[in-house]
Formats: C-alpha cells, sequence, structure tokens
C-alpha cells in the first residue's frame, strides 16, 4: 500500500514532471525547470552546510561540493553522480538527498558538477568522475571510498568502476544505484512495457538525452553500456529500482550480469513509485525508508 504523501508525489511526477520533461527544449530550458522543480519541492535536512571544493587529478579538474550536517561524523567519502540522461541535474537537486545519504551512513557526501551533453558529450562526464575519484583517493582525509549514483549517474558509476579496474586503481568499497541506465543500446523490453506504468520518464526526452551523450559513438562500447563490461572482482553493489519504470530491466539484466561475474550484488524491487523517488526523502515515507536500505548497506559494507 503506497502511502497518502507517496500518492501526491506519484502524482505530481507524472501531471506536472513527466510533461514538463517530454516538451522542454533545447536541454538548457529542461535545466531551468528541473531547478525550479528543486527549489520548490524538496525539503532540505536541519544544519545542511555546503563546503565547495575542486577536485584536481593529473591536470583536470572539477568543481564539487561537500554536503553534510552539521555536527555528523564521517567515517569516509561517498562520491554522488548524479542523473538526469546526462543532460540536466545540478546542486539545487541533489544537495539533500545526498546530506541524509551521507549522515545516515556516516561518510561525507560529495556532489561533483561535470559537464553535461550536449555540450560535452562522452566521454567528458566519465573523465570527471575519474578525476574526481583519482583526487579523493589522493586525499588522505577523504578515507575509505563508496560511489552512489542514480539513473545516468548510475551508468557513470558503473563506467567509472570499469575503466578504475582496467587502470589497476584501488576500487571504491561499494556502490550504490538508483535506477541506473546500464544500456545504451535501449533494446530492454521494459522501455517499451512500461511507457504508460512509468510515473516520471518521458522515452521521447531520455532518448534524446542519450543520443546528445552518444555524438555518434558506438553504444556497445562497454564504458558507454557497463552491461557489457567484466565486473569480476568488483566491489559489492546495491541497487533499487520500480516495476513500472521504463528502466527496470535495465537493473534487473544488470543484476543478473553482476552475478555471472561473481559480484555480491543486491537488487531491490518496488512497485508504483517514480523514477528515483528517493529525491522526495523528508516528504515521502517510501524514499526515506528506501534511503535507509542503501545507507544500512554502505555501513554494512564499510572497511
Amino acid at each position: 500500500m503506497i502511502s497518502r504523501p507517496q500518492r501526491f508525489w506519484n502524482a505530481y511526477a507524472r501531471y506536472i514532471q513527466k510533461p514538463v520533461l517530454a516538451h522542454a527544449r533545447p536541454q538548457w530550458l529542461a535545466r531551468k525547470a528541473t531547478s525550479l522543480n528543486a527549489m520548490s519541492t524538496y525539503r532540505q535536512p536541519r544544519g545542511l552546510t555546503l563546503a565547495r571544493q575542486t577536485l584536481t587529478c593529473d591536470g583536470r579538474a572539477v568543481d564539487s561540493t561537500a554536503c553534510t550536517v552539521q555536527g555528523q561524523q564521517s567515517n569516509g567519502t561517498l562520491l554522488y553522480i548524479h542523473g538526469g540522461a546526462f543532460v540536466i541535474g545540478n546542486l539545487r537537486g541533489y544537495k539533500h538527498l545526498i546530506a541524509r545519504m551521507g549522515r545516515q551512513a556516516g561518510l561525507r557526501g560529495v556532489y561533483i558538477d561535470y559537464r553535461l551533453a550536449p555540450e560535452h558529450p562522452y566521454p567528458a562526464a566519465l573523465d570527471d568522475a575519474e578525476t574526481a575519484y583519482r583526487a579523493l583517493l589522493d586525499d588522505p582525509d577523504a578515507g575509505p571510498i563508496a560511489i552512489a549514483g542514480d539513473s545516468a549517474g548510475g551508468n557513470i558509476a558503473l563506467a567509472l568502476v570499469l575503466r578504475l579496474k582496467r587502470k589497476g586503481l584501488k576500487l571504491p568499497f561499494a556502490l550504490a544505484l538508483m535506477s541506473p541506465l546500464t544500456d545504451l543500446r535501449l533494446r530492454n523490453p521494459s522501455l517499451t512495457a512500461n511507457l504508460e506504468s512509468d510515473h516520471l520518464v518521458p522515452m521521447s526526452w531520455g532518448m534524446r538525452g542519450v543520443s546528445d551523450y552518444l555524438a555518434g559513438q558506438d553504444p556497445a562500447t562497454p564504458e558507454i553500456s557497463p552491461i557489457l563490461g567484466d565486473f569480476t572482482g568488483c566491489p559489492p553493489v546495491f541497487m533499487n529500482v520500480d516495476k513500472t519504470e521504463v528502466l527496470y530491466d535495465d537493473s534487473r539484466l544488470m543484476a543478473e550480469r553482476l552475478q555471472d561475474d561473481g559480484v555480491d550484488v543486491t537488487l531491490k524491487v518496488e512497485f508504483n513509485l517514480p523514477h528515483v523517488w528517493h529525491l522526495n526523502c523528508g516528504r515521502s515515507p517510501e524514499a526515506n525508508a528506501s534511503v535507509r536500505d542503501i545507507t544500512t548497506f554502505l555501513k554494512g559494507h564499510m572497511p
């Protein structure tokens, strides 16, 4: 049974957010719309503090913001890679979620402002994520590092692990992914089967975002479609997805792939919740419970 607050947010996603995403063109207009939505919708935790920092490695730099709650203990770092079909997303929309996840997991939550398509197609976002992660690896105060990401950010998080593994770099101790986009070939059955049941994501907008990100690159490249990669020896992964989402099969099949590669993977499937419902934490019991699931997983795998 869905709670009354969540029923409201389901309707808000379906009748306000989804039409806006479907019709907002060009992408800069969608970015402005999502910023306005974030300012009016999400509940900020008390004592939220933001500390901006430029993370640098090998001559590259990416802007970041530590999102913490006053007085919290931090025994490591949670690197958060936001979603938005590779074309939208900003600190306004994620600082509340990152701070809550970090506080509950005992980690310092770090948001990264990676470059967006279409101005910066693949591999710009992945390069920025690598720069941020390697800068944190070099920081003695960062402690153990976990990575979290939602939607397109989940894609980048998985691709980053593949790249780190290929380069022989130290891997994060865990990954937490919310409705990740794992196959940019766009052939999974739920993309069409769940067109009507998905509360939030219009496929017309999602396909534009993927096209902007690819910019002609082969979607069968593992760093673009991580489901085609080899994750043998990679850290534990938690994935959360709703069965009514267009991206349901991206999580389901990715979990099967990880299991085949011997990865410790947990897939938790919900029903009748919008894409990345976790963003409604503080306003929805379902979102609060799912954030707790993630942070319990992270604490359970802390070195």
